[in-house]
Parts: C-alpha cells; structure tokens; sequence
C-alpha cells in the first residue's frame, strides 16, 4: 500500500463517526505503512491528532494469525478484543480464545479473557461458560401510568391496603388478570 492511499485511509476512519468505513484489517494494513514510512507509532498519533495507543492498536492486528484476522475482517472481532488478544502470546490459545468470544460485547470480552489469564488451566469455552453463568440475570421491565379518576384511585387504593398489598404489586395483579381473562376470550 502507497503512503498516500495509506492516509487517505486513516483520514476517513480515525476523525469522526466511531463506525469505520474501511474494514480493519484495511486500517491496520495502512497504519503499519505509515509506521514504516514515520518511523513509529507515536510520530503517526501526532500527525492524525489521535492516541498513540489507538494507532498501536491498529496495527497489532497485523499480526494476529490468519484465523483471527478473518474473525476481524468478518466483524465477529474488534479492534478492543484484537488488542486484548494480543497479550497472548501463545498462539494456539490465542486462536481458542477468539473463536469463544468471536461476536460478545467488549466486556463480555475483556472478562473472559482475563478470568483466562487467571485460569490458565482452564479451556476458552469453560471460562466462557464460568463468565456467563456468573452474570446476573436481568429483567426487562416496563411502566404503565394510567390516569385514574380520583374515585377509582381511592377505591384501588383501599382494596391494596385491605389486601396487604403495595399499589404496584396490585397494579401488578390487576394485569396479569386481565391478561389471563383476555387469553381465556380468545381460547372460546
């Protein structure tokens, strides 16, 4: 790749918008030209007015194995998890860990491959597994406000008290016999 091309590359892609538009292994490819051309990776920050980390981590993809530069160029990796991986040296485990988080989030990511580093004995996949199974399951929850007339507030709110109930937790009952009455409509 020319100098040129090499950054016309990093103009479109390091200002901006977070989405790049070339692909990264494209990214890395003209930022170790530049590298080459400057003669570091801080020199090439200066003259893009960007990190020296950011341009580091370009162009460690470069050397990733070709099993994870397709994971990269296929999107399932990005550029925080290709760095992450790159404080692995051994390759073959390397390789393992990038087709188990291939497609997670940052941080589910960063998570896996550092409880790894701390269980090194254990496979890609049962970290995987272990990281997962530790997170705590959420529910999507949703609010309803619904404008009562005073009088049907007052009479809600009596019934939830003789009952011994929260307000919400009557609205909650109050729904869900709805909705059942509504599914027992439609079975007839």
């Amino acid at each position: 790749m020319n100098t040129d091309t090499a950054k016309s590359i990093l103009i479109a892609n390091l200002k901006g918008s977070k989405r790049k538009r070339s692909s990264l292994i494209t990214i890395a490819e003209a930022t170790r030209t530049l590298i080459r051309k400057y003669g570091s990776a801080r020199k090439v920050a200066s003259v893009f007015d960007v990190s020296r980390t950011i341009i580091e981590s370009f162009d460690k993809i470069n050397d990733q194995p070709t099993e994870i530069k397709k994971l990269i160029e296929k999107r399932k990796i990005l550029l925080d998890a290709s760095t992450k991986l790159s404080s692995i040296s051994d390759t073959k485990k390397r390789i393992e860990l990038a087709n188990a988080v291939a497609g997670l989030t940052a941080f589910d990511t960063r998570y896996i491959i550092d409880y790894w580093k701390k269980h090194p004995e254990l496979s890609p996949e049962e970290c995987k597994k272990i990281v997962f199974d530790s997170k705590p399951v959420t529910e999507e929850i949703h609010v309803i406000v619904a404008p009562l007339e005073a009088k049907q507030f007052d009479e809600f709110q009596r019934i939830s008290r003789m009952k011994g109930l929260r307000l919400e937790e009557a609205a909650k009952i109050a729904v869900e016999e709805w909705i059942m009455k509504q599914k027992q409509g439609e079975e007839h």
